[in-house]
């Protein structure tokens, strides 16, 4: 056992057993989406397909998560957000089954995919000392051997859309929160993975997609650990 075991145990976020930060007992709480839906009309659609009926200029071709946001994986992604302990993440990581995610095999039909993590302010990176969008990139590219780009940019600090409940003034928020990174060249061509810890309301990533597709970019995804 290491010192620091030792000065700041490792507690189950779920139920607070001592030793590590998802146990066991609480590993049966995170639930794997079986099946996927349209976004907007969430009605069944393979690997998260928007519907041809439902879609609109700037929307992604699709959103596909891997959990449901319960309240057992708030507590993970608000304990790895602001109480800074990224580690939660590490364990996660270990215990999601791959099996249960092998429905994102379905980005590795696209040859010249590239992840794009949802940017955080810099002052807010800089003050937490970590993106977790771009913490998620790396899991994936485990199984998914794309590079990963930072067309985006976020010129913008925002208030956590969490923390405003009326919807009109989330969108104002998150309005024009995103530009292309001008030290960058977008090759249009590419297919982008936009990659985000969770979709609620999805103005978010929808802001995300909407700067890339301005840009000139055609086919445009989101993957994202849970979704509500």
């Amino acid at each position: 056992m290491f010192l620091k075991d030792i000065l700041f145990p490792k507690i189950c976020i779920g139920c607070s057993y001592l030793g590590s930060y998802i146990c066991t007992n609480c590993q049966r709480n995170l639930k794997y989406i079986e099946k996927d839906v349209c976004f907007i009309c969430k009605k069944p659609s393979p690997f998260g397909l928007i519907h041809f009926s439902c879609k609109k200029r700037y929307y992604p071709e699709g959103i596909m998560s891997i959990f449901y946001y319960n309240n057992f994986l708030k507590k993970i992604i608000k304990s790895v957000k602001y109480q800074l302990a990224n580690e939660v993440f590490d364990e996660l990581f270990q215990v999601i089954n791959p099996e249960k995610i092998g429905k994102i095999s379905f980005f590795a039909d696209f040859k010249h995919a590239v992840f794009q993590p949802v940017p955080l302010h810099q002052s807010k990176e800089k003050q937490r000392g970590f993106n977790q969008a771009k913490i998620l990139v790396s899991f994936f590219q485990r199984f998914l051997t794309f590079p990963e780009t930072n067309y985006l940019i976020r010129k913008k600090e925002t208030k956590p859309q969490a923390e405003i409940k009326d919807k009109k003034k989330r969108y104002l928020n998150i309005k024009g929160a995103f530009s292309i990174n001008p030290k960058l060249k977008i090759e249009k061509e590419k297919t982008l993975i936009v990659v985000d810890d969770v979709v609620t309301t999805g103005l978010t990533v929808f802001e995300a997609v909407k700067t890339l597709k301005e840009a000139g970019v055609e086919k445009v995804f989101v993957l994202t650990l849970a979704k509500a």
